[in-house]
């Protein structure tokens, strides 16, 4: 039978994992569900009532500084699973680009064949890896870093690996291969954006979990 994945985030306490307390997480619809990397202000922000529009999203951007590289400061859950009458909310995932282990969690309900792996993508067709965020074609210079905390803290004011496109990955087990039984497993993740950056941009990228079972 084939292994499956949920993805899951924290947005209660990231000190916590998701087999302590599973309230603490919120499952991701990978088809409706979306994550929004922002500063945030009074509108873009925690629970919000209805889904951000394009202008709002521009308007609560992380900006550029000509001196100093910056880490977008919020990262929002779009939970359409929490639609009730019509009325959208966000939730706030605890712990993004902090020394948390408990961010994003990648539960799995058996064996695998192949370390699952994060990867960066300009689309769902994982052919290209050239969005601005992504390195825009280099794969050293993507703006998304990724760290593996399944089996520890990440560590303040962590680098974290760049991820865009097949040949900059984070392996999800910390390098220990095929998980042999049901799992879960950890990442945290941040957008660093370099100083003086040239280019300003509103970008939509793609976060896939790749792993084969038997």
């Amino acid at each position: 039978m084939a292994t499956t994945l949920v993805v899951r985030v924290n947005y209660v306490d990231s000190d916590v994992n998701y087999g302590t307390t599973p309230a603490d997480y919120i499952a991701l619809d990978l088809t409706n569900d979306y994550l929004i990397w922002t500063k945030g202000d009074s509108v873009v922000k925690d629970l919000m009532t209805a889904e951000p529009t394009a202008a709002q999203l521009n308007a609560a951007a992380e900006l550029i500084d000509p001196l100093v590289a910056v880490t977008v400061t919020k990262c929002l859950l779009m939970d359409y699973s929490h639609n009730v009458s019509g009325a959208y909310y966000t939730h706030l995932v605890k712990g993004m680009g902090e020394n948390k282990r408990y961010v994003f969690a990648f539960d799995f309900d058996g064996a695998t064949a192949t370390e699952p792996q994060l990867e960066a993508w300009d689309t769902s067709a994982h052919s290209t890896a050239v969005l601005n965020a992504l390195g825009a074609g280099t794969a050293l210079d993507s703006m998304v870093k990724g760290v593996c905390t399944t089996v520890s803290l990440p560590g303040v004011s962590w680098a974290g690996s760049p991820l865009a496109g097949a040949s900059n990955v984070l392996l999800l087990n910390a390098g220990s291969g095929a998980i042999a039984v049901a799992t879960v497993l950890y990442a945290n993740l941040k957008i660093v954006i370099p100083a003086a950056y040239a280019t300003p941009a509103a970008e939509a990228f793609v976060l896939t979990c790749r792993y084969t079972y038997f």
